[in-house]
């Protein structure tokens, strides 16, 4: 979730730089500039950062949950479901993603220190005088002519009156505290390294620390005189920690020297900010809809009660509805972790056509996925594409209101047909099997709403790993059996399966709206 979110932050900072680039880069209102500049880097990454909750009461009446569930005693599992206890290594591609992004995040600081170490030793190596703030540095330092945080760096060898131009320059940073500036932007350099955006951004802010210096400067000196002496010590920029009198390339600076400065009127554009910060803030704040259910005594509503909205059938914007443990009012949070079992090397069982059961697995919890989105119903897969998970691996992470895993049945050879409907197992081995129970009597008594498939009036129970030791409660259903060609012909059917996925989640929304 930290990489989507630096996205968000990169979104932020090209609207807002655009707008910079657009509206403000050429007034020569620079301390205006320079608070925009750093007031929208830090508001880049508040803004995303941000949630906006949206809380609805509606009373409903309270439901009896049934304390017996009914148990099949057909023992059947298809063999390949059995787990041995065995843990896959399983390439994580987000977890790379994650690895390469804070090695590269890490290069970079230690290379921003590395640099601030660095001036400290060509200081002490090339400093012959001391005066205050001001540190004489011999010919032959690289650093020299600047600034650092409270200490302005002079070359030796210049005349008396470029030495003092030099010195007044670099007070105005070192007054003007233009150090901090510059490393708030390299930090933010460092962690947003792969937004393009940012190393204009950290240009500008340069620009606009010389601007500042530049008109003080020109106050109390002659402009000919003093872009001369900017022009025969330009150098390039080869340390980012440190103001430098005179760095390539010098043409915006001589540029805005001479420019006459602004009417104040055009401080109006600054208004242009507002627009530019709504539509960041509506693009990009969070927003979480919370539904809190106060419960009535009994199992009938008062009629002068409000009915309650759907809110599952709502598409919120990161719809994130949390639950609230208090007896009294009752918070849903709508997060649905599905896995699609085997994949990858382990193709699993093979239908009549052919099709394996990985894939079919797959298509399943696609489609569910796409149902689950019409409602507003967050989800998450375990498994996009067709790769190998170990089962230890597929054991939800995040936390969520229940896992389900998606499989499909079929006939061993020799063996007598089993059962050829859809059945839902539960493990008596978790901790969390009174709600793994409720959950999955409640989709059991909604697949039976379907008629294309006989469903099992009975939860199984297995000692599978992923229900045995998933933190949340947890079914593993069997969507039919591949084996028997009128399942396979009734699953190959889009529109089936879309049913079926429709009241596989019409049972998990009832479970939670129980506050289970």
């Amino acid at each position: 979730m930290i990489l989507i979110y630096l996205l968000k932050v990169s979104a932020c900072t090209l609207i807002f730089f655009a707008a910079y680039k657009l509206l403000l880069a050429k007034l020569t209102f620079f301390n205006l500039n320079r608070a925009y500049l750093l007031l929208m880097l830090v508001l880049s990454f508040i803004i995303p950062a941000l949630t906006i909750e949206n809380r609805h009461e509606v009373t409903v009446a309270s439901q009896e949950i049934p304390s017996k569930i009914a148990y099949s005693n057909d023992g059947f599992v298809e063999q390949d479901f059995i787990d041995d206890g065995s843990v896959t290594n399983n390439l994580n591609w987000n977890q790379l993603l994650m690895y390469g992004y804070c090695l590269i995040l890490a290069t970079l600081v230690f290379r921003m220190l590395f640099m601030m170490v660095r001036i400290q030793i060509q200081l002490r190596k090339h400093a012959i005088d001391r005066s205050g703030a001001v540190i004489l540095v011999d010919a032959k330092s690289t650093i020299k002519n600047c600034s650092f945080f409270n200490q302005i760096i002079v070359d030796s060898s210049l005349q008396l009156e470029e030495k003092n131009l030099v010195i007044k320059h670099e007070s105005v940073h070192v007054k003007q505290w233009h150090a901090f500036d510059k490393l708030l932007v390299n930090l933010v350099t460092a962690i947003l390294w792969f937004n393009p955006i940012i190393y204009f951004w950290r240009n500008a802010i340069d620009h606009n620390h010389e601007f500042l210096a530049d008109r003080e400067t020109s106050k109390v000196a002659d402009k000919k005189l003093y872009a001369s002496l900017l022009l025969n010590l330009a150098m390039p920029a080869k340390n980012l920690a440190i103001n430098s009198f005179s760095k390539l390339p010098l043409k915006n600076r001589i540029m805005m020297l001479y420019k006459e400065p602004n009417a104040k009127l055009q401080k109006l554009a600054y208004l242009a900010i507002i627009p530019v910060l709504m539509i960041c803030c509506m693009a990009f704040i969070n927003r979480k809809e919370i539904i809190v259910e106060k419960k009535l005594a009994g199992n009938l509503a008062s009629t002068d009660a409000p009915v309650k909205p759907n809110v599952y059938a709502m598409n919120y914007l990161n719809s994130n509805i949390k639950v609230n443990p208090n007896n009294a009012f009752n918070e849903v949070e709508p997060t649905l972790i599905i896995d699609a079992g085997h994949g990858g090397k382990d193709g699993a069982v093979s239908g009549l056509d052919g099709q394996k059961e990985k894939d079919l697995n797959l298509r399943a919890v696609k489609i569910l996925k796409e149902e689950a989105a019409k409602r507003g119903i967050k989800v998450i897969l375990t498994r996009t594409s067709d790769q190998f998970i170990s089962l230890r691996d597929r054991l939800p992470k995040q936390d969520a209101t229940a896992f389900i895993s998606i499989h499909h049945n079929a006939t061993l050879a020799n063996a007598a047909v089993p059962f050829s409907g859809i059945e839902i197992y539960v493990s008596k081995l978790n901790s969390n099997i009174k709600m793994a129970e409720d959950l999955g009597a409640g989709i059991l008594s909604k697949l039976k709403q379907q008629n294309g498939l006989e469903v099992r009036d009975s939860l199984k129970n297995a000692s599978l790993l992923l229900l045995r030791e998933s933190k949340v409660p947890a079914v593993l259903i069997e969507l039919g059996n591949i084996s028997d060609s009128k399942t396979l012909n009734y699953i190959n059917q889009e529109k089936n399966i879309r049913r079926i996925s429709n009241l596989i989640l019409d049972g998990f929304v009832a479970f939670s709206k129980r506050g289970c």
